[in-house]
């Protein structure tokens, strides 16, 4: 680029900005000044270049700022009832001041002032939007929502707490409607990052081809359809909060070692981008399957795994903790009360009898579809939900389950039989274990030492 044009570009970038300028030898002569500084202080660029700096400015502190050699900032210049914002910075060559350049950055304090106050606005909008994305993230459920007096109730109950103290990996086993992200919402309910974000991701739902996208983000143009502004991802949503990853067992191959990689570091970078962006969060993981066998089949990685099994939390199936059924049923009928009318609703002794003899392949979602098409099923008089008001289907599988002669070797047999003795007296009882002991006739020691094996 050739001197002059160089020049021309030089003065034009000068003259377009918004900073007045003035540059002055080390005597105070000036040198040059921008536009800017020319309305200021109504000097005439070109014909005032070469005069004193103190003809316009008696009390300039620019010949001082060469002599001394020390640059001042953000000070404070006042001009016809003005408060100015200046810099005043020398410029050397060695340890000689050569030339002194002064820069105005706000013609009137109350400039600073007025952006001080748009900045701090901006500040309130973007952490009450911070709130606010808080709170739409936050866990609904705590301890308290999850219903049941059972043996392995109340001990997962005490699992869960004791696992949320802590900031370590937790795996949640058990099948589909058992509960498990409830339990997941409940650790973090108790957990030290109770007020922060709790964010749910369901592997099995996202389509694999999207899954990097969503957990990592990515920036704009990185491929047809993204946004132009680019997307953040789940991962950074979380915020030091606890991220739920319902049913890991389905995240393909590809994304567990991305995922590995995430724990270990704590960082990710999105995809088309290359900053790394520094991320925390505590994970709790889920799956309804059997994550042992497909480790050994090569299907999920073993070294992903021995990295989230840390703290397990096995939830059992309804089936082996029927005294829980009629307990959840109440309560989902107490709930779906102020949709009906305020007359108590309860359960007949048949239809309860009919709710502890299925087995609950769909575990607790299935019982609330049933109990709530028993709600429904229910006429305006009605306060007694009776065997009619409940799914037909419902029947056929319970008769199908006790028509099925099965033979057993003897010993297991017994054993079964000991456990629907069990299971029947807590069902005459209501649950209440003393009273089911006393039946028995053996100690609540036994008898709890007995459900342990149920």
């Amino acid at each position: 680029m050739a001197e002059d044009d160089f020049r021309e570009m030089l003065e034009l970038l000068l003259n377009n900005t918004h900073e007045g300028l003035v540059i002055c030898d080390a005597a105070g002569k000036i040198l040059y000044f921008n536009r800017s500084y020319a309305e200021m202080y109504n000097m005439k660029q070109g014909s005032d270049f070469g005069k004193n700096i103190r003809e316009f400015f008696p009390r300039a502190r620019i010949p001082v700022i060469a002599r001394t050699g020390v640059a001042e900032y953000g000070v404070i210049h006042k001009w016809k009832g003005k408060d100015l914002v200046v810099n005043r910075i020398p410029i050397k060559e060695g340890s000689k001041v050569k030339r002194v350049i002064a820069q105005v950055l706000f013609r009137d304090i109350k400039e600073l002032k007025s952006m001080n106050e748009k900045v701090a606005n901006l500040k309130i909008k973007v952490e009450s939007m911070g709130a606010e994305l808080r709170k739409f993230l936050q866990a609904k459920y705590s301890i308290n929502d999850i219903i049941g007096d059972s043996y392995q109730a109340k001990q997962l109950k005490k699992q869960a707490a004791k696992y949320a103290s802590s900031s370590l990996p937790i795996l949640i086993l058990g099948e589909s409607g058992t509960g498990k992200e409830l339990f997941a919402q409940a650790i973090h309910r108790m957990s030290p990052r109770s007020e922060k974000s709790f964010l749910a991701i369901n592997c099995a739902a996202i389509p694999k081809e999207l899954m990097e996208s969503e957990l990592f983000g990515y920036e704009s143009g990185t491929f047809t359809g993204a946004t132009q502004k680019g997307k953040i991802g789940k991962f950074e949503m979380v915020e030091g909060g606890t991220f739920f990853l319902d049913e890991i067992g389905d995240m393909p191959l590809e994304m567990q070692a991305k995922l590995l990689r995430v724990l270990e570091e704590k960082q990710i970078t999105r995809l088309g981008g290359s900053k790394t962006i520094p991320v925390e969060f505590s994970l709790i993981a889920s799956t309804n399957r059997n994550i042992e066998d497909m480790v050994e089949r090569g299907t999920f990685r073993s070294d992903l795994f021995y990295r989230i099994n840390v703290f397990v939390l096995k939830i059992p199936p309804l089936r082996d903790r029927r005294e829980d059924v009629l307990l959840i049923a109440r309560n989902i009928v107490a709930s779906s009360l102020p949709g009906h009318g305020t007359e108590k609703v309860v359960f007949s002794r048949e239809a309860e009898s009919l709710l502890i003899q299925y087995g609950w392949p769909g575990n607790m979602r299935e019982l609330r579809n049933v109990v709530n098409f028993a709600m429904h099923n229910l006429l305006p008089h009605e306060s007694v939900i009776e065997p009619k008001h409940l799914p037909p289907s419902l029947f056929a599988r319970v008769e199908d389950h006790y028509s099925k002669p099965v033979l057993l070797p003897l010993k297991r047999g017994v054993e079964n039989r000991e456990k629907e003795i069990i299971r029947e007296t807590l069902r005459s009882t209501y649950g209440n274990k003393v009273a089911a002991a006393k039946l028995l006739g053996v100690s609540r020691s036994v008898l709890y030492d007995k459900l342990k094996k149920i």
